[in-house]
């Protein structure tokens, strides 16, 4: 503990590391100062610096392996992380020592006043490191051989400073803490845009993201990161004029005024009367504010071939022949490039929709485009895994865009509740919609305005009146045939339908009888039957029966 306490407690190998804290907090409430709960946990020291570990409040004790006898510290888990930007601005914050490198982008990005926090990371300023022609010679049998490979080694590594690749950024890994990387409370990180993902969306309207815009993009352009010409070198410095020096000014600024090593590349700096161009440059600009400045500086900047691409030195072999040659390789929001190594020329381009597959090794990276490639594309590199996670975080924020964009609720939550607020018209106010191309400023304005009559454009009209129509029906009227017509009849459905199954049977019964009266009574035409009266007896009988 910070207060150096060494206490021997006995802990169920199924107790959790928060409830560990819990029952230690209590045997050491003796303590003075010990802060919140939250701030502190257990942390499992190694040999050296960096090679301990944080326990994770969810996990057992048994999961980390600890036996009897094993010691782990009650300690503070927030320490102080130095942080610089590229604009020289220095900030010393406070941070959770236990959380990896993803987690704590969001904190120093948000009190750096930054939003997406997913573009950015942090590099480590370490010293070079030019031991590779200082080794001590090999064995005699392979001397000859080390020498040219330490010759090929300083080759590639005097054309990557020149080519100024992504290969000398010594980027954090986000996966893991501060201290399982080594860096100490003393070392200063540095702020910079690593994914060109979304910047094209910053303006004026976001000063402090357009500022570190503006120097990554400054700087890249003179040290020659970004190749261009001449007259777009006396562009971005006439520009860069008017954002330091404001409006121009005939009589200071002259011929020997600036510095030109801060104003263009290096291959520019001898150009004789370059200066004057750089003035006529920045003539132009006159009355432009400084963000306005800055926004066209990085909107040109946008517009060259090389922006927002990652370069990375690699080795790849030569068409036909056993030999490898260096090329650039380049990687960018949406493809994979191949280019020159001396002019950065796009050679190809690969579609990030085409990759299906890459591998990364610790000397080769390898890209699998499925069927829109017969045969992978290999190149030999140290730098394969930072490749990989490169486009693995491009793919990522995609990703992440793209489901922020379809989601139905409210910060990409599904489920999420949605509300209504009513608000009276007084306090309710209008917000003018902007557009990408020609931002400008917002206008609000209250909703509640007193109703104006305001007259005609050809002065006062004469109020007509009228009449108006009568409604209107429409009649359609076809032939029909009289011979399929059906006959009127009277129709008794409605009123045997309310009826009883009792008054049905009774009503039928009875309509029986009438007819079977009304036939009886109905006298017979009998022929003439003569005197036989076995014959009438005949007759009479059968009438009889059959009406019984």
């Amino acid at each position: 503990m910070e207060k150096s306490v060494t206490k021997t407690l006995q802990f169920d190998p199924s107790t959790t590391v928060f409830d560990a804290c819990k029952i230690i907090r209590d045997k050491c409430s003796e303590l003075p100062d010990l802060g919140q709960p939250k701030d502190y946990g257990l942390f499992l020291p190694g040999e050296a610096y960096g090679s301990g570990a944080w326990l994770e409040p969810g996990k057992t004790l048994d999961y980390y392996l600890l036996r009897n006898g094993d010691t782990v510290e009650y300690r503070r888990k927030m320490r102080t992380l130095k942080v610089r930007t590229l604009d020289g601005v220095h900030k010393t914050m406070l941070v959770d020592d236990s959380q990896v490198i993803t987690n704590l982008m969001v904190v120093v990005c948000t009190k750096m006043g930054i939003t997406n926090h997913d573009e950015y990371s942090l590099v480590r300023e370490l010293p070079e490191e030019n031991d590779i022609l200082n080794r001590e010679n090999y064995g005699t049998l392979t001397l000859r051989r080390k020498k040219e490979e330490r010759e090929k080694d300083a080759k590639m590594d005097q054309l990557r400073k020149k080519l100024k690749t992504d290969d000398e950024m010594n980027w954090v890994d986000h996966t893991k803490t501060l201290r399982e990387q080594g860096i100490e409370e003393q070392e200063v990180l540095l702020l910079r845009r690593k994914y060109f993902f979304s910047d094209q969306n910053i303006d004026s309207h976001d000063p402090v993201q357009l500022n570190l815009l503006y120097v990554q993009a400054r700087d890249a352009i003179l040290d020659g990161t970004h190749p261009v010409t001449q007259d777009k070198a006396c562009e971005f410095a006439g520009i860069q004029c008017q954002i330091q020096f404001g409006d121009y000014n005939q009589q200071k600024h002259r011929p020997g005024y600036l510095d030109l090593k801060d104003f263009l590349p290096a291959s520019y700096i001898k150009v004789k009367t370059i200066e004057k161009k750089i003035f006529l440059e920045h003539r132009k600009h006159m009355g432009s504010a400084e963000l306005d400045s800055k926004a066209l500086y990085a909107k040109n900047a946008r517009a060259l071939d090389t922006y927002g691409v990652t370069f990375f030195l690699v080795k790849e072999k030569m068409s036909g022949k056993n030999k490898l040659v260096p090329r650039l390789l380049g990687v960018t929001k949406d493809s994979v490039l191949r280019l020159d190594e001396r002019t950065k020329e796009i050679l190809r381009t690969w579609p990030l929709t085409t990759v299906r597959r890459w591998a990364a090794s610790p000397n080769t990276f390898t890209l699998d485009f499925g069927d829109y490639s017969d045969q992978y594309y290999s190149v030999q590199t140290p730098e394969g895994e930072q490749i990989a996670q490169l486009i693995a975080g491009y793919i990522d924020i995609i990703l992440k865009k793209k489901q922020a964009k379809d989601h139905l609720g409210i910060e990409g939550d599904e489920g999420s509740t949605l509300f209504e607020e009513i608000v009276s018209p007084f306090q309710a106010t209008t917000v003018q919609r902007q557009t990408q191309a020609k931002p400008t400023a917002l206008v609000t304005d209250s909703v509640a305005k007193p109703a104006i009559i305001q007259s005609a454009p050809e002065g006062i009209s004469q109020i007509q009146t009228g009449q108006l129509q009568r409604e209107q029906f429409t009649t359609t009227r076809t032939q029909l045939d009289v011979a399929h017509s059906p006959q009127p009849s009277i129709q008794r459905i409605q009123q045997t339908e309310l009826q009883s199954r009792t008054q049905r049977s009774l009503i039928s019964g009875r309509d029986a009888i009438a007819k079977s009266e009304e036939y009886l009574d109905t006298p017979l035409n009998l022929p003439p039957l003569g005197d036989d009266k076995v014959k009438v007896y005949r007759l009479s009988y059968s009438r009889c029966t059959h009406f019984s």
